[in-house]
C-alpha cells in the first residue's frame, strides 16, 4: 500500500487522520482485527470507537488485498467523514 492508502485505511479503522507523536501506542486504544459473519462478497467494514476491522470470511488473499484496495480510495474510506 502506498502511503496514501494507508493513511485512508486507518482513518476508516480508527477515524484519526494522523498518528499521535508516540506512534501506535498513543492511540485510546490497540488496534484489532476481527472476522465478521458477512458474506465475502462484502466489504471490510469498521468499529472506530473501539480500533476494530472486521473482514468477512473471503476465500482468497487476492481477493482480500482487492477489497483492501476499494476501501483504501478517498471517496471510499473517508466518504463518513470529512477528510
Amino acid at each position: 500500500m502506498s502511503a496514501d492508502q494507508r493513511k485512508v485505511l486507518l482513518f476508516f479503522w480508527t477515524s484519526v487522520k494522523y498518528l499521535p507523536i508516540e506512534g501506535f501506542r498513543g492511540l485510546a486504544s490497540r488496534l484489532h482485527i476481527y472476522k465478521s459473519g458477512e458474506p465475502s462478497d462484502r466489504l471490510p467494514s469498521s468499529h472506530t470507537c473501539f480500533y476494530r476491522l472486521c473482514f468477512p470470511p473471503y476465500p482468497s488473499m487476492v481477493m482480500m488485498q482487492d477489497r483492501l484496495r476499494i476501501i483504501t480510495q478517498d471517496h471510499v474510506g473517508c466518504s463518513f467523514g470529512t477528510w
